[in-house]
């Protein structure tokens, strides 16, 4: 290899490697918020073969500083009541787990876990991934399910705060199915399909 190639090569790692450092680091953009911080979230049931369509959420995020290499937000729910929790971001891809109180008289609350990538090729407004939701029982979770998500950005959140918001989310009456059932948990999924 002569002298000139080993140039080039040099040259061309260096300028990946400087990429690829410049990508990992914050601001990432798109972010959650400065675009609008109000998204909503929908489960469609992984374990379907048809992957029916479960509940719509409405999620407010806020900014909440930088942690190395990822830019954190806390996260409400605008639709279900005391729901909220914390989200991650490095590059396209978000993080997110939370918690919500489980209204069957379990004292253990239910949880959810999200990962999801913004879609960035056409539409910085949209994202997709995964959601699980779960309530302890003492042994290894009762499973509410497992989905996949859409997310969309649709605006700004009423609240300009997450003090605000987080107020406000302790207020919020339990949603309503389309057949006036109360939504027991951020799914919409029914007491009796809960194993």
């Amino acid at each position: 290899m002569n002298f000139k190639t080993k140039m080039c090569l040099t040259a061309s790692a260096l300028a990946l490697t400087a990429h690829t450092s410049a990508f990992a680091q914050p601001p990432h953009r798109p972010d959650l918020v400065n675009d609008g911080n109000r998204w909503t979230i929908t489960a469609y049931n992984d374990s379907s073969p048809v992957h029916t369509q479960w509940a719509t959420q409405g999620l407010c995020f806020y900014f909440n500083g930088v942690v190395g290499t990822h830019q954190r937000y806390i996260w409400v729910s605008d639709t279900y009541p005391d729901w909220n929790g914390r989200a991650t971001q490095e590059g396209d891809q978000i993080f997110m787990h939370g918690d919500f109180q489980w209204p069957f008289g379990n004292k253990d609350g239910g949880h959810d876990g999200m990962e999801w990538d913004i879609v960035t090729a056409s539409r910085a407004n949209e994202g997709a991934g995964h959601w699980k939701e779960w309530i302890e029982d003492g042994g290894f979770g009762v499973t509410i399910g497992f989905a996949n998500a859409k997310l969309q950005r649709v605006g700004k959140c009423k609240y300009q705060t997450v003090e605000e918001a987080l107020a406000a989310g302790y207020d919020l009456a339990l949603p309503r199915d389309d057949q006036g059932n109360f939504l027991r948990n951020p799914f919409g999924v029914s007491p009796d399909k809960v194993k």
